[in-house]
């Protein structure tokens, strides 16, 4: 019997301390985050785990502001999705920023993976709504981990001099 009560001691104890990690590690995020991808442009800013998104379509002119909470664990970046607001409405047939966040609006959790490419880029990977690599520019951490233990670059073949 005594060591059911203090399996029943030491489970809850142990998760209260790895979301605590994670809730602290996801307040260490101090970077900002600039992206371009097929005419599409995003500069984020994360501060204390809070992310805020300018997103704008170069070709309409559309422009969408999205806020949410960091939870960054390992290589994992999850944004739980507080507000997505449409700054100004693009112009023409074709408009891929607005159709996607118009589609993404019933979500409220979006989830990629990270890695280091070379000092000031990261590779972004995206599974939903499809399968996608983003490479941003980035400064400073993306979390506290990442401040205190930063993951170095992949040695990329032929690449001896890029970190």
């Amino acid at each position: 019997m005594k060591k059911r009560h203090l399996l029943l001691l030491i489970l809850p104890a142990a998760l209260v301390m790895a979301s605590g990690f994670v809730v602290v590690n996801s307040l260490g995020c101090n970077y900002e985050l600039t992206l371009n991808h097929r005419d599409l442009r995003y500069y984020g800013v994360c501060r204390w785990g809070m992310v805020n998104f300018l997103e704008s379509d170069e070709r309409t002119g559309s422009k969408w502001s999205v806020s949410a909470f960091q939870i960054s664990l390992a290589d994992q970046l999850l944004f739980v999705i507080r507000e997505r607001r449409q700054l100004r409405e693009g112009r023409g047939d074709v408009q891929l920023l607005d159709n996607y966040n118009q589609s993404q609006s019933v979500y409220r959790l979006v989830n990629y993976a990270w890695m280091p490419v070379d000092r000031k880029r990261i590779a972004m990977f995206q599974v939903a709504p499809h399968h996608d690599v983003w490479i941003a520019e980035r400064e400073g951490p993306m979390d506290l981990m990442d401040a205190l233990y930063p993951r170095p670059a992949p040695a990329w073949p032929g690449r001896a001099g890029a970190q």
